[in-house]
């Protein structure tokens, strides 16, 4: 049985820490090397039981979680974990297929806790990840987030669990703003009645009260608009503060 304790001890013998350290520091130099928390790793493993080959080892998952988050070249992270170049390609690109093919997200998971009458369970938000300038410049690609080209994707977590419920896009941060993300294929995805929620941390305030600090619900796609009463919004700062 594989237990999150064999993830850290194995863990730690690449990153090197003292496994009588810091607690706190240990969980930092995991994340920094896997990009992950033994815990999650354990998920992952099991998720696998019926998918992965059977002389594979837990050894062989980190090898490819490794190379997603560091994405070293091969003679270094082969170095790392001790092994020869091809043994790493081998197994970490083994893993690295099964966990694209790996299905993580569930829609219906949106409604785990949710009481009786609302109709708002996901949070949004859209998030762009850099890539290489492409060889024809286009400003298509431009993010205004980190000023370079990048792809843009759509996040919808559950407000009550923090479950991610929801992703889409991988398309140019310049062409695609959060509101056309959402118009492409989210709103085909909501029951009737149903909303989506854009929080962004900035100061609301009602009537000259602030209902709470650091969060502003945006009027998008029928979120909320300026007739939405008091007691509601009020209850969807406590849901996601």
């Amino acid at each position: 049985m594989v237990s999150s304790d064999m993830f850290w001890n194995i863990g730690h013998k690449i990153t090197g820490h003292d496994l009588n350290g810091s607690l706190s520091m240990g969980y930092r130099k995991f994340r920094a090397f896997f990009g992950t928390s033994p815990q999650v790793c354990v998920i992952v493993w099991d998720r696998l039981s019926t998918r992965r080959p059977t002389n594979s080892t837990p050894e062989h998952l980190l090898w490819g979680l490794m190379l997603l988050k560091q994405y070293n070249i091969e003679s270094v992270n082969a170095t790392l974990v001790g092994v020869t170049n091809k043994t790493f390609r081998k197994w970490s690109m083994i893993f690295i297929r099964l966990l694209a093919n790996l299905s993580v997200l569930d829609w219906e998971k949106r409604f785990e806790n949710a009481p009786r009458g609302i109709s708002t369970f996901v949070s949004l938000d859209g998030t762009d990840f850099r890539i290489m300038e492409p060889s024809a410049f286009d400003r298509k690609w431009y993010s205004h987030k980190f000023h370079g080209p990048g792809l843009r994707y759509e996040i919808g977590i559950c407000i009550l669990t923090g479950h991610i419920v929801w992703a889409h896009g991988g398309l140019p941060s310049g062409e695609w703003p959060d509101l056309r993300l959402a118009r492409d294929a989210l709103i085909h995805r909501l029951q009737p009645d149903e909303k989506g929620l854009d929080v962004y941390h900035k100061q609301m305030h009602q009537e000259g009260t602030s209902l709470w600090s650091q969060v502003e619900i945006i009027v998008r796609f029928g979120i909320i608009d300026e007739t939405t009463d008091v007691s509601t919004v009020s209850q969807l700062a406590v849901m996601v503060h």
